[in-house]
Order: structure tokens, then sequence, then C-alpha cells
């Protein structure tokens, strides 16, 4: 769990660094689906990920939303939602492939719902959404090779 508060301390660092500039990135959302989605997490540890992720998201919006409870409702709920997707998919549809779709589709609409919410002009929200979708792609190719390593580790 040292791992996720440091991802968390990253993120918030990055943010402080570039505020004005972009929005970062969810890091934390998406590193804890990698580790609800790998091969060793049982259900126990998954509970265990989305409070974590419920915390992560509520200490997020009192550092820096004005709508308390909004961040953490949505890692919660991305984060159980892609460990239901997860379980109800064969063993064989497993790959990366349905890994990269399930971090793509949680950042979609994690940020979907934060632009509904946002209170800035629409083309200003929508460009920052853009941004910060395309500067996930790295991180999401990062946590793909992880898991297909993972992966190729079980066939």
């Amino acid at each position: 769990m040292i791992k996720i508060l440091f991802i968390w301390i990253l993120q918030d660092l990055l943010q402080t660094l570039t505020m004005g500039l972009c929005i970062i990135p969810d890091f934390f959302l998406m590193s804890i689906i990698y580790l609800a989605l790998t091969s060793n997490s049982n259900k126990e540890r998954q509970i265990t990920l989305i409070w974590i992720a419920f915390i992560g998201g509520l200490f997020w919006d009192l550092r820096w939303t004005n709508l308390p409870g909004l961040t953490a409702a949505i890692n919660g709920g991305m984060v159980a939602l892609s460990c239901f997707l997860w379980e109800k998919t064969p063993a064989q549809g497993r790959s990366v492939g349905m890994f990269v779709f399930l971090l793509v589709c949680t950042q979609v609409f994690s940020r979907l719902i934060n632009l509904i919410f946002w209170t800035i002009p629409s083309q200003v929200a929508f460009r920052q959404l853009i941004v910060q979708l395309l500067l996930s792609v790295p991180i999401i190719v990062i946590l793909s090779f992880f898991y297909w390593k993972a992966y190729d580790r079980r066939v």
C-alpha cells in the first residue's frame, strides 16, 4: 500500500507543478485498476482496493476540488465496475486488449463525469479533457506492458 500512497503523492506533486498548464492523468486510478485486475488479486483484495480508491479520491477532492466526494465516488465506482466486468469476462478474454479497453474506458468515463460538473466554459473544459486523455496514453501503454509481462508468465 506504500506504492499506492507514493503514486497518489506523485500525482499530487505533478498536478501542483503543472497547475495552469493542464490537468494530469489519473495515475492513482489507473494503478489501482492494474492492481485489482492482476492475476494474484482476489475478492477481498479487490474490495480493499475499491475502498482505497474511494479514500484516495476523497483526499483528492479535499485537496483540489470544490465538490467533496465526486472523485471519491468516481474512483470507487470505476474500480468496482472494472472488477465486475473483469470477473464476468471469460478467462480466455482476459487479455491485454481487454485490460487496455478497461483502462481507456475508465479514463474517458471518469473525465466525462468531471466535465459535466466543472464550472468553467465548455471549450476550455473540453480542451483540458482532450489534453488529459492524450497524456493518459503513455501511462496506459506502460501499465499494459506490465500486465502483458504478468499475463505472459501465466500462459
